[in-house]
């Protein structure tokens, strides 16, 4: 389960690795190949590569960085490199406390550039239209830059003849003139650049709430405010609607637990699995499963992100991971076809995700296994606990991708466990991870112990983080041999 950055094979995703100022520490030999630029790149803050002419970009670059609490930022962006600009998709990731990985893959090959800047400017603006609540940015001088529909509605602008202005003439304007005396506070807090703020205001009969987030760049310090503002006399209406979408997600909830929990120990073997999605609804999926000849085939996939959207994903994952699964090929070929399944089919939803295949021969005395950028299984035997092999690139990201596999004997095996990458990184107060090393002790010591090995590393776990909240999901799968039964 090493941390190192990971070269996917077949695929131009290079790695940029970050301190914890967001500055450039190194550049490895596919951004160089795929992208240009190299030693030059070192020392300079991460937003310095954006293109000027990518301000959507580095105003979602910003807010994610101003915000980030752990978890993965996926965006796409605009990148100087060499001298030219480059469209690219970036997944930025923690590796530690200190120090962060962006995985960059080039996204300009077909030479879409300017197609791809304004589709990325649609879905902004889509999203900005599609919101309940009022939305305006304003850059540091107080000129609106974008808005959607519910903030002209909410605010009613008039001039100062008291005439009504028009949605299409907000863009451009200053803001602070367009405002009245009710609202002197929320002028002042923009003139001072406030990070953010809640400011409340009593007009025309109403209460509105606008919210201020300053979004900021390590280089540029702050470049724009978005505010957010709400219509408080409709919170009954808010607070009824999300009782409805908690309803949805209860149910969504007893779907996934529901369609996790339908399999069975196979016979001379004990399943046991620990599921703790991060939200009500998560993105890990697993399986066990007895194939035609006897051998028992187990699997554990870990779809990017959280919640609905992993949930979603993770359908789809099983969906086509039970329509390859007993094609009669092995590990890495089941992985392979997993891939293809996914990536012809639902390309255009980025279902990206992580996965391992571990087959346990009808004889209980061999194991065949897979992965796929996913943690490799881990092997109690009577001499201790063995990490077996990792390796391959993610499922979903491009067609035509192989993958390793790796056989062992395990006579004498006491357990195989499979887990998701939640549970090695969760963090303390202190922001250090719990690590292989700790997993692996409280997998040993629950062996010698005789305790239930999920039992056990969850109560280590809980112990070390104490207080602190979960950031991922996290899943254990312990398979372990039982006496067999009477035929």
């Amino acid at each position: 389960m090493t941390t190192e950055p990971t070269a996917y094979p077949g695929l131009p995703i290079g790695v940029l690795t970050l301190d914890d100022r967001f500055v450039i520490t190194a550049v490895d030999a596919v951004f160089r190949a795929e992208l240009g630029g190299g030693d030059e790149l070192v020392g300079q803050p991460l937003d310095a590569l954006i293109s000027d002419r990518d301000h959507r970009g580095a105003v979602a670059l910003a807010s994610r960085l101003t915000q980030y609490r752990g978890g993965i930022i996926d965006l796409s962006l605009v990148l100087v490199v060499g001298g030219s600009e480059r469209f690219v998709r970036m997944r930025l990731v923690a590796r530690s406390a200190w120090q962060y990985l962006a995985y960059v893959e080039p996204g300009d090959q077909e030479e879409s550039l300017t197609y791809e800047l304004a589709l990325a400017r649609q879905r902004w603006a889509g999203v900005m239209q599609r919101s309940d609540e009022g939305i305006v940015l304003v850059d540091h001088e107080g000129t609106i830059l974008q808005h959607n529909l519910r903030f002209f509605e909410l605010m009613r602008f008039r001039t100062a003849h008291g005439v009504s202005l028009t949605e299409s003439a907000l863009d451009g304007r200053a803001l602070g003139p367009l405002l009245p005396r009710a609202f002197d506070e929320l002028q002042e807090r923009l003139r001072r650049g406030d990070e953010d703020f809640v400011v409340r205001v009593e007009t025309k009969g109403r209460t509105l709430e606008l919210e201020g987030r300053s979004l900021r760049l390590p280089l540029r310090g702050r470049i724009e405010t978005l505010l957010l503002v709400r219509d408080l006399s409709e919170q009954r209406q808010i607070a009824e609607r999300d009782a409805i979408i908690q309803a949805d997600l209860d149910q969504a909830a007893d779907f996934q637990r529901a369609l996790l929990s339908r399999m069975r120990s196979p016979r001379g073997l004990e399943v046991d699995v620990s599921y703790r999605p991060l939200q009500r609804v998560g993105g890990d999926v697993y399986d066990v499963t007895v194939l035609a000849d006897g051998t028992v085939r187990l699997f554990i996939a870990d779809a990017t992100g959280h919640g609905v959207t992993a949930a979603l994903s993770t359908m789809l994952i099983k969906s086509e991971y039970d329509a390859v699964k007993e094609g009669g090929e092995g590990p890495a070929a089941t992985l392979a076809a997993l891939n293809e399944r996914v990536t012809r089919t639902y390309l255009k939803l980025a279902v990206l995700f992580t996965a391992s295949i571990v087959d346990i021969a009808p004889d209980r005395s061999l194991v065949r296994y897979a992965c796929g950028g996913h943690p490799g299984p881990m092997l109690v035997t009577e001499t201790g606990v063995v990490e077996l092999s990792e390796g391959g690139g993610f499922l979903g990201a491009q067609a035509g991708q192989r993958y390793p596999e790796w056989s062992t004997a395990i006579h004498g095996w006491r357990s195989i466990i499979l887990i998701t990458d939640g549970l090695v990184e969760a963090r303390n107060a202190a922001g250090a991870q719990f690590g292989e090393e700790r997993l692996l002790a409280a997998i040993g010591e629950a062996d010698r112990r005789g305790r239930r090995i999920n039992a056990n590393v969850l109560s280590r776990l809980d112990a070390y983080v104490d207080t602190q909240a979960q950031t991922d999901d996290i899943t254990l799968l312990t398979v372990r041999p039982t006496q067999m039964e009477d035929s």
